[in-house]
């Protein structure tokens, strides 16, 4: 920079990027995968080697676990242990804020004015976003940004930071699967500059492309981590997760505002192929596999803000300069407000200004907790994403029936577990030969696994909206299921497309549960789904039988029905169903219950009894007033 005036707007500039990216960062922590994550970094410390075969699952402890990134485990078991959660989280926006500063000197290396990087580098950051978790291929983002830092400084005959990048390679690979990416950037680099008709840069990196090959097997896993590699092509037929599904509109929709920016940075005068030609290929891998998108779009920044920079100042002509300090300053602001506006709003509310612990809808902890507390972990089936947050709590005492460590799972693993279309006969049988007696459901409405119990064999003891829990009906937990068990089953509606929780309305043969307390649950379930009509009927029969019920369940059911039948505008059933109970809620509402009958006397006489229980009892009074505005008095 020529004058301090632009030195400052330079620094401005990528003040304002990264202040504006750590506030996109620096919220609760909601990545699972951090969790096996952190297990692994742990075990390795504590045994100082890489484990080789799956430690954290029963089902398959002797299957080889191919691990690609135990030295990022490492460093975040060591920010955890220093910093909990929240040094976790600042350990990913360092490594998120470290790549985006190199890409933006980058990009003033290449010749973009400050603000069109902010800008760009902002566009790609929004694209990556989705990426920006806890996990190793943190690593990779900020190795390709110090790549691409290095091929600068080596046009300019400065290459030593180019053949550092071999040494280096080897912490790399042992960081990060996708460190193949590093050899494949490098190729491409050559390859377009070779088309650029620079044959002495093509040729550096060309060889460091070469030298760096080598290390994808230099890690414990060996030749196996090949596999590993070409899993992130096999995955979605292995198991279909949705970051290596295709990019789709609108998810991905950020990516293809850089495509664009990409597009008009090839279209205009001096394109580079040695900086386009990598970025292509990312794209392309990108838009079969969205996982890649990241990478993409981070890579591609500079790109953008070069053609940015160039397009606006072709269009301002004569008043470039005074366009340049316009958009400057309006970038600065636009970047430092949206970082600092959020967090002031939030300490004149009272809030929190930095909330970076763990996000509490990630697992669900209650259910967690139950399954503990009840004894069922032991041998217990678990979805995959909770089994990484298992990984952690708990272990080694239980291990998990499977977490997302797809490379520590055989393929006939992952066959059995992605289908779908599972009848409950095949899926006890799948769990049954894996020695399961307890299951762990999360988030039962986002996928199918909850109908694939048969209530016959299965008792639900748990529901929630974030968990179910289900137990092999056995003697051993009896007294528990006689306890807990819920009238409620799964069903899949494929028209649909949703999740549907139905009421078992025939109490199983094999539950502990007598008849009345079935329906009086079943009661519960009616009243939860909004069919009264539904609900009255099984607390009628829940309670129809003298002494079937305790005192207390009869109490509750008897004031769940009178409720019910005053939604529904029954006077009749919910007078008699309060009548009896010495409570000012029910009193009041069989006051209100009897002014529906035409009984005016017997209610006021049911609103003294409540204000005799509570003199302060608003709907008393309202109730007492009533009554006697119809006696006239």
């Amino acid at each position: 920079m020529s004058t301090r005036a632009e030195r400052a707007a330079l620094y401005a500039s990528a003040a304002a990027l990264l202040l504006f990216v750590a506030g996109r960062l620096l919220v609760p922590m909601d990545e699972t995968d951090l969790f096996f994550n952190l297990r692994l970094g742990e075990i390795v410390l504590h045994d100082h080697t890489v484990p080789r075969t799956n430690l954290l699952s029963f089902t398959t402890p002797d299957y080889r676990d191919v691990n690609l990134a135990w030295l990022f485990q490492i460093v975040l078991a060591l920010a955890h242990r220093a910093g909990g959660i929240p040094g976790t989280l600042l350990l990913k926006t360092a490594f998120v804020l470290g790549t985006l500063a190199i890409l933006f000197r980058v990009a003033i290396r290449r010749g973009a004015h400050p603000a069109a990087a902010a800008l760009a580098l902002a566009l790609s950051a929004w694209a990556g976003e989705p990426r920006f978790v806890e996990r190793p291929h943190l690593v990779t983002f900020l190795g390709l940004a110090l790549t691409l830092l290095a091929l600068e400084r080596a046009e300019d005959n400065r290459p030593r930071a180019l053949y550092a990048l071999i040494p280096c390679g080897l912490v790399w690979a042992n960081a990060n699967s996708c460190f193949f990416l590093a050899p494949l950037v490098l190729s491409l680099y050559a390859l377009g500059a070779h088309l650029d008709s620079r044959g002495a840069d093509a040729r550096r990196a060309g060889l460091c492309a070469a030298a760096l090959v080598p290390f994808i097997f230099a890690t414990p896993s060996g030749v196996h981590a090949l596999g590993y590699i070409a899993n992130h092509w096999r995955m979605p037929w292995l198991r279909p997760l949705q970051e290596y599904v295709p990019a789709r509109w609108p998810d991905n929709a950020p990516a293809l505002f850089v495509a664009v920016g990409v597009l008009l940075g090839a279209a205009l005068p001096g394109r580079r192929w040695r900086h386009l030609l990598p970025v292509a290929f990312l794209g392309l891998v990108g838009v079969r596999r969205n996982r890649f998108l990241a990478e993409f779009a981070l890579l591609s920044g500079p790109i953008v803000a070069c053609a940015l920079a160039d397009a606006g100042a072709r269009m301002a002509g004569a008043f470039r300069r005074d366009l340049a300090k316009v958009a400057t300053v309006a970038t600065i602001a636009l970047f430092a407000g949206a970082a600092i506006v959020p967090r002031v709003a939030a300490a004149v509310h009272g809030r929190r200004v930095f909330d970076i612990d763990l996000d509490p809808t990630l697992v669900p902890k209650a259910a967690i907790a139950f399954v503990t507390e009840n004894g069922l972990r032991d041998r217990m089936y678990n979805d995959m994403e909770v089994g990484s947050y298992l990984t952690w709590d708990g272990w080694p005492r239980y291990r998990v029936f499977q977490d997302p460590r797809i490379n520590g799972y055989p393929p006939a693993f992952h066959a059995q577990l992605r289908r779908e279309d599972v009848s409950p006969a095949e899926w006890d049988a799948l769990l049954t030969g894996f020695g399961i007696n307890a299951a762990l459901i999360t988030y039962p409405h986002q996928g199918p696994r909850g109908a694939f119990f048969d209530p016959e064999r299965w008792a639900l003891i748990y529901r929630t909206d974030d968990a179910l829990v289900f137990v092999r009906r056995r003697p051993e937990v009896a007294a528990l299921v006689a306890r807990t068990e819920l009238p409620v089953r799964y069903a899949v509606d494929r028209a649909a497309g949703t999740i549907q929780a139905l009421p078992v309305t025939a109490r199983p043969a094999g539950s502990p549960v007598s008849d009345c307390e079935w329906q009086r649950r079943l009661g519960d379930f009616f009243v939860e789904t909004e069919d009264d009509d539904r609900a009255v009927a099984a607390y009628r029969s829940a309670t129809a039988a003298a002494g079937c019920l305790d005192g207390a369940a009869s109490l509750t059911a008897r004031m769940a029905m009178g409720d019910a039948a005053l939604r529904l505008r029954d006077p009749a059933t919910a007078a008699t169903a309060y009548a009896g109970i010495d409570t000012p809620r029910a009193h009041t509402n069989r006051a209100l219950a009897l002014l529906g009958l035409g009984r005016a006397q017997e209610a006021l006489d049911e609103a003294h009894a409540a204000l005799a229980i509570d003199p302060g009892d608003a709907g008393a009074r309202t109730a007492e007033r009533l009554a006697r505005a119809r006696l006239g008095r």
